[in-house]
């Protein structure tokens, strides 16, 4: 679980964005554990952006509170 999402899922934000880099070998591998801990935290994914930042992709991930 990622403790700076359940920081901000427990204070009431209505959002959470993050942005990594990806692992040059295993992106997939490396995406889907870090939206997991988020999920873990009670986040909901929403949106995805990817993009590439010097020799890097990068992924840009919109989190949002799940419907009561």
């Amino acid at each position: 679980m990622d403790s700076y999402a359940l920081r901000c899922f427990r204070r009431g934000d209505a959002e959470h964005v993050r942005s990594i880099r990806l692992h040059p070998v295993h992106p997939d591998q490396n995406l889907a554990l870090y939206v997991g801990r988020i999920e873990a935290a009670g986040w909901g994914l929403s949106e995805q952006s990817f993009g590439v930042d010097g020799a890097f992709q990068r992924c840009e991930m919109r989190f949002v509170r799940p419907a009561e």
